[in-house]
């Protein structure tokens, strides 16, 4: 329950406390962090047409998609050490990974790629079967995941100032 309880805390209370401290409207925020569930770094456009300042999108997101890397992980990682036979798979798994000094080594290099085509809900199962340290996975798959943030959220503020002007902030 405790696994569970930090990814809902970062990826749903934290980006309420803007919310409250800032006074964003409420509705469009969690219609954003919905969407983040689903969409991950897509959501970011709908923010936008519902009128929140980017950069607080950018914050919002941010917390979704590190909240549902640490629950995932923490899940997992509870899963993994109180089943037998998820931890003998897991010991034989991580036998066979870390044979190759190649992938030993740039294996977690990976994550990149995987979080911009795939996105977190793989990142986070790849990095706990392979038994990857959990924050610096989550720095790596953090790293994909700006870029595609950022570029999502010039282009929507560019087409929708472009079609619709005045409609964005």
């Amino acid at each position: 329950m405790a696994a569970l309880a930090r990814g809902v805390f970062i990826a749903i209370v934290l980006p309420l406390l803007p919310v409250i401290l800032f006074k964003y409207p409420l509705i469009p925020t969690l219609a954003v962090i919905g969407s983040g569930f689903l969409l991950e770094y897509g959501a970011a456009p709908v923010g936008i047409a519902l009128g929140l300042p980017p950069l607080f999108i950018f914050w919002v997101l941010m917390c979704t998609e590190i909240g549902i890397f640490l629950g995932l992980f923490d899940i997992f990682d509870s899963i993994g050490h109180t089943w037998p036979p998820v931890a003998k798979f897991l010991e034989k798994i991580r036998h066979f990974v870390h044979q190759s000094s190649l992938s030993e080594r740039y294996g977690i290099l990976g994550l990149i790629p995987c979080e911009i085509l795939i996105g977190v809900y793989a990142n986070a199962p790849v990095s706990w079967v392979l038994g990857w340290d959990k924050y610096r996975s989550l720095a790596f798959t953090i790293g994909g995941y700006i870029p595609c943030l950022v570029l999502t959220i010039l282009a929507t503020i560019g087409l929708l100032g472009m079609y619709f002007p005045g409609l964005v902030h």
